[in-house]
């Protein structure tokens, strides 16, 4: 069965924090956009090896899409489903292509620092965990409203989500999950207002 119908934790992120949560073969775990407009950064890194992580590079030529429908699974870089999307109550925007924002990213777009991101969620999240992960790791963008025109160029544009849309993903190996509420508002990524979100595991 797809739907959650236990709830075992609940996790509440506020706007440009992130989170972090170590789940077992089985769960799932459901994302909820609260407010509407508010993309979520997801990571999920295989207990046994968290050099083994979930890459949308390699998930793309698996699943033949540039991201996941209701019954795709994410893969990792050794190749392995790590996550499966059973259930999307949502538009089922979820950008595979763009990299974290970093604080590279706000200096380029001329932000004031300093200033949230979620590269710096995500590492915040693996010191918590204790998990010795270096580099540049992209996110599964959940939520997002990102485009590829016909002439090659994106477009980036405010989430279609309304206030309560959420989707749930099957964890596939025991793995850690970690989120960040994204804190764009340089640009329409979070409709210029990012605002709070919300986890759930259950089964």
């Amino acid at each position: 069965m797809n739907a959650m119908t236990t709830v075992e934790q609940t996790v509440y992120i506020p706007a440009r924090m992130g989170a972090s949560v170590s789940v077992s073969e089985g769960t799932l775990i459901r994302l909820t956009d609260l407010y509407g407009q508010q993309p979520i950064d997801f990571w999920a890194f295989c207990q046994e090896n968290p050099w083994e992580f979930l890459s949308p590079e390699h998930t793309r030529p698996s699943i033949m899409r540039l991201y996941p429908g209701v019954g795709d699974s994410a893969f990792t870089n050794f190749r392995r489903p790590i996550v499966t999307l059973v259930e999307d109550k949502s538009p089922g925007q979820h950008d595979m292509q763009f990299a974290a924002c970093d604080r590279a990213r706000y200096i380029e777009l001329g932000a004031s620092l300093p200033h949230a991101n979620c590269q710096d969620n995500l590492h915040l999240e693996l010191q918590k965990l204790n998990l010795d992960v270096r580099g540049v790791i992209q996110p599964w963008n959940i939520f997002t409203n990102f485009f590829i025109n016909p002439d090659g160029t994106f477009s980036i544009k405010a989430p279609s989500t309304q206030p309560g849309d959420n989707c749930t993903l099957r964890a596939d190996i025991d793995c850690h999950i970690i989120i960040s509420a994204c804190p764009q508002d340089m640009n329409d990524t979070c409709g210029g207002n990012p605002t709070d979100i919300q986890m759930e595991i259950g089964r």
